[in-house]
């Protein structure tokens, strides 16, 4: 891999690959998890939960420096003059909360 020394360093570039790097390895070893759950091998268990804890630890600490990089963009989001709130920031919110139910509702209902 050859590394260009003219550019200044980007902390932007830089979390935004982190991000994508540490989400494909939290959505692999997630995965992984449920695999050798069912196949109740501890060993890879116990290796892929903790490289899952690590690298979701990760990923909190990079989404947090996004939100600061960022922060005037994603207020952005947020607002406009005219409503106060965007509908594609309800929109969003309204997914997650929905997310959120549905995987209560999953827990409480099916895995009873």
């Amino acid at each position: 891999m050859e590394m260009s020394h003219n550019k200044p360093f980007s902390r932007r570039k830089f979390v935004s690959v982190g991000l994508s790097a540490t989400l494909v390895v939290l959505v692999i070893t997630a995965i992984v998890i449920q695999i050798f759950e069912a196949l109740e091998i501890d060993f890879f268990i116990h290796l892929f939960t903790v490289i899952h804890i690590f690298t979701g630890l990760t990923f909190t600490v990079l989404s947090v420096l996004h939100t600061m990089l960022n922060w005037q963009l994603l207020r952005g989001y947020f607002q406009t003059r005219r409503l106060g709130v965007r509908r594609e920031t309800i929109g969003a919110l309204l997914l997650t909360l929905v997310t959120i139910l549905t995987a209560v509702l999953f827990v409480c209902l099916v895995m009873d």
